[in-house]
Parts: structure tokens; sequence; C-alpha cells
């Protein structure tokens, strides 16, 4: 009957007003509009578990803004210890846990706890400006001739699922890739089917661990490197890629994941080593364009991304998904790192990047669409 559904339709209204009434009056009864009017025993229990719930969501809020608050303090020693390091790679989930602590500190009008909050989100959000920058500086560029696809992808040793891997490549259709993790059974794969569309190679695949690396071209390539920089189980390719228009100095690499001490201080070692190597190189020669991509096991929001950036001389190869995870423990955005980049020169801009699709992996692909400032 249409009367009994307005009867339940205002009946839901005034519970949401109710509840919403108590929990915006600090839990408190007395500053409540509805326990100004006779209730029955129902009722009062009803407020009772409304505010013994708001109180704990208040309290539940404020445990995890106390923790949020260490972790921020903590990670400005990023550059010294290793688990100071991961709370600044954490800086995006804390940021979603302070927004929405925030949210829970305005409703139920806890003005000191929404105080801190917005404290600590103006220590962290300034770090994710330079990815606002440049999405806009790459949505003004998109009508640049790009001369250069490059493509990294970590696809795990253990990946059994070769087919996505090779619908990536294909879907991608990058110019020069780089395969991270490159076991045996998928680099014979590749050989197969892959071998025409990009004839030129450097391939060093590994089965005991997760460094095997690979770099493919379809351009010819020179001067071709396969080097290690603090690791010897650690390889690493640098090639000049000659295309039909220029030639560009690329290079794959793939650092330690910096757990524990010795895992942090051999990637902070062998980042250092490479931005030099990238920094003589520029001064030899510098007419000619670099790109290094690869996964860095580092995030933007680290200081030591920004100390490889000022070492070596080169830009985070910029665009769209700037803070979209290229790694996850879980398949969802709160689950996922920034640990796969692609780096390139000052006379290089990045006109396009994409992250690329599940492909069995704990990594996603990265591609970027480069051109040069000649353009402009």
């Amino acid at each position: 009957m249409p009367g009994d559904e307005h009867v339940k339709l205002e009946a839901s209204v005034r519970s949401v007003l109710w509840f919403l009434d108590m929990f915006c009056s600090r839990f408190n009864p007395a500053q409540s509009s509805y326990r100004k009017s006779p209730v029955n025993e129902e009722q009062d229990k009803k407020q009772t578990l409304v505010q013994w719930l708001g109180q704990r969501i208040v309290g539940l809020a404020a445990a995890a803004l106390t923790i949020i608050a260490v972790t921020t303090v903590v990670g400005f020693f990023a550059r010294h210890h290793w688990v100071a390091e991961i709370f600044t790679s954490l800086r995006m989930q804390q940021v979603i846990g302070l927004i929405a602590g925030s949210a829970i500190f305005a409703i139920g009008r806890q003005w000191k706890w929404l105080a801190v909050a917005c404290l600590l989100l103006c220590v962290h959000l300034p770090w994710f400006c330079p990815a606002l920058l440049r999405t806009i500086s790459s949505q003004d560029e998109n009508s640049s001739q790009t001369e250069m696809v490059v493509m990294t992808a970590n696809v795990l040793t253990s990946n059994s699922r070769q087919d996505a891997v090779l619908k990536q490549i294909k879907s991608a259709n990058a110019d020069v890739f780089a395969i991270l993790e490159l076991g045996t059974p998928l680099h014979q794969r590749l050989e197969k089917e892959i071998a025409t569309a990009y004839p030129h190679r450097v391939t060093i695949p590994q089965d005991g661990g997760n460094f095997g690396i690979g770099l493919y071209s379809r351009y010819p390539m020179s001067n071709v490197e396969s080097f290690s920089t603090n690791e010897e189980s650690i390889p690493s390719i640098s090639a000049t890629v000659e295309s039909d228009s220029t030639s560009w100095r690329v290079i794959a690499t793939h650092p330690l994941p910096p757990i524990g001490a010795s895992g942090f201080h051999s990637r902070n070692e062998h980042l250092q080593i490479l931005a030099d190597r990238v920094a003589e190189f520029r001064r030899v020669a510098s007419n000619t364009p670099v790109i290094v991509m690869g996964d860095f096991n580092l995030t933007p929001w680290s200081p030591l991304f920004i100390d490889f950036e000022s070492s070596s001389g080169l830009k985070l190869a910029g665009g769209d998904n700037q803070i979209v995870p290229t790694w996850y423990t879980q398949p969802m955005f709160p689950f996922g790192l920034v640990l796969d980049h692609v780096f390139i020169s000052d006379d290089l801009r990045c006109v396009g990047r994409e992250i690329g699709r599940d492909i069995g992996s704990d990594h996603r692909a990265v591609v970027v669409a480069i051109s040069g400032e000649e353009n402009e």
C-alpha cells in the first residue's frame, strides 16, 4: 500500500536523523534534542548503543592517528634506516587514513584531534604535488610528436601466465622494453614469438633468483653492456639504441628490495653507483638522451628518490597515473606501492604514461611515450 510505504520511509528518515543527532552531540545524551522528550526503554537502549559505538569509533580513529603521527616523525630519518624509509613509502596509505580520520573527528566535533590530523596532512600532501604538476604538464604536451615508446615490466620469475605477459608486450607496442625477473621458460617463449618484431635484444635469464633481466629493441643497439653495480649476482643492462631519428642511451636495472639493513644499504648503494654512471655518461656524451627504467624498489615519496634524481641529473617521466601503484600485495589501491619507474634526461619529455594490467605478477608494467625537447 502507498500509505504503508510512506510510513516506512518517514520512519527510516527519522532513524537516520536520530543517529546523526546522537553522533554529532559528542555522544552526550544531554546535548541531544531527542533526549529532551520522553523516550521508552527500547529507545534508551538504542541511544546507549549509539553512544558506545560512537565513542569506540572516535577512540579507534584517535589510536590510528597516534600511530600515523609516530610513523610521520620516524619518516624524517628515512635516509638512515630502512624501517623509517618504509614509513615514507606508505605516505599514500597514511593520507587515506588521515582523510578518513578527519571526517570522523569533524562529525564527532573532536576539534583537537582534527587539528592534529590536518597538521599531519600538511606534512604528507606536499609530496604529491610533483605528481600533480607532471600530470598537468603531460596534458599540455600531448600534442607533441612521440619519438620513442618504452616499457618496463617486472614479470615475476615464478609467473606461469606467459600468455598475459605476451599480450602486455603486444598491447604496449613499445620500441624498447625491459623485462625484469626474466626466467628461462619465458625467455625461450619470447625468443620464439617476438624475435621478428624485436630482433635486437640482450638477455640474462635467471631461474635461481629474481634478478634475470632482458632488454628488447626494434632498432639496432650498440655499445651494449651488462654490468653489476654493487652485487655481482644482480645485473643491469645498458645500450645505445639507434632509432631512425636519433640515438638513445637506455639502461634497465633492478636493485634489491630495501628489506632489512643489508637490503636497504645495498639498494641505496646500487642507485648511487647507477646515478654516478649516468652523470658521467652525460658529461662525456651530453648530446645523447638517456632513459633509465626498471623496478627501483623505491617510491616517489621517499627522500632517497629525490637524491637519485639529483645525483643522476634525471627526472621521472611524468604523465597520468602518477599515484597508481605498480606493485600490489592485494589487487586494491590501498595495498599497492609505486615502485616501477622510467627516468629521462632533461632533453626529453614524457608525453604519455600508462600502467599495465594484471599479468600474473605482483607488479604492473609501466609504458611511457617520450618526445625530444626540440618538438616544443
